[in-house]
């Protein structure tokens, strides 16, 4: 009677393992992507009254000025080469939407060309601008 008590045993015991072993339901699924929108953030030391900027990283879309200024772009696949003209610009001055918004971290912006709102040329090293969700 020991071997077929051994035996149940091993067979509830295999049953248990297996059983619960693992969630049947498969992998979890893919997270859906988040769309919406980023923005340009420009800071300065100097009033900037216009602004040349390249966005790369990835698909995009409606480019749209913020705070009342002027927007002039082109948008060519994967580049936004925008022209912002304002009073006094700073902070948000520009915004696009993109397919995902968490991955902003691989959009880029450089300052092309600068001039002051007395339309004096400025350095560009002297602005700084960054994507942000």
């Amino acid at each position: 009677m020991s071997r077929r008590r051994e035996i149940l045993l091993s067979v509830v015991s295999a049953a248990l393992i297996f059983g619960c072993s693992g969630d049947s339901t498969g992998p979890p699924p893919e997270p859906q992507p988040q769309p919406g929108e980023l923005s340009v953030t420009l800071s300065s030391g100097v009033s900037v009254g216009g602004v040349v900027l390249t966005v790369t990283g990835g698909a995009m879309s409606s480019p749209a000025a913020s705070g009342g200024a002027e927007l002039y772009y082109d948008l060519s696949g994967t580049t936004l080469k925008a022209t912002v003209l304002g009073t006094s610009l700073s902070g948000d001055v520009l915004g696009f939407s993109v397919p995902d918004v968490r991955d902003v971290a691989s959009y880029q912006v450089v300052v092309d060309e600068a001039a002051g709102t007395s339309n004096q040329t400025l350095p560009a090293g002297g602005i700084t601008v960054s994507v942000e969700r």
